[in-house]
């Protein structure tokens, strides 16, 4: 657990942007911010794929993901630390965790995880909230 957390501190702090993020409307310290859910989706490319359709696949994640109600923003973050896992977080913001939970029903979601899927694999997300 330390080591995801370490990561995940690694990636959110020195790391490249690899998608461009929806929008970042509100300060980070804004009513509005401190009201939402953070996601921390960490991924690695699977082994053996094309990094060219990697990439494409995860825009393809990322796109659905951001048509879903509820999205506050989202980027997603490559690992240039090479050989530390994962290789890939999708950072995102969302309204709460009920609109989080709702993507997963989606009938464009379930669809882009099918088309998708076998060009990365998944670990546990973490569910975050601010500090108050």
């Amino acid at each position: 657990m330390k080591k995801h957390i370490a990561v995940i501190k690694l990636a959110i702090c020195s790391l490249g942007f690899l998608l461009a993020p929806a929008g970042h409307a509100e300060g980070i310290n804004s009513a509005a911010a401190m009201a939402t859910v953070t996601i921390v989706q960490p991924f690695d490319a699977a082994p053996g794929k094309n990094p060219a359709d990697v990439y494409k696949a995860m825009q393809n994640m990322a796109n659905a993901v951001r048509k879903m109600p509820g999205l506050v923003d989202d980027v997603v973050l490559e690992n240039k630390n090479p050989g530390i896992k994962p290789t890939h977080v999708h950072v995102m913001r969302w309204k709460d965790q009920k609109s989080w939970e709702a993507m997963f029903s989606n009938a464009d979601f379930q669809k882009a995880i099918k088309d998708n899927a076998t060009y990365f694999n998944v670990d546990a997300a973490g569910i975050f909230t601010p500090m108050k």
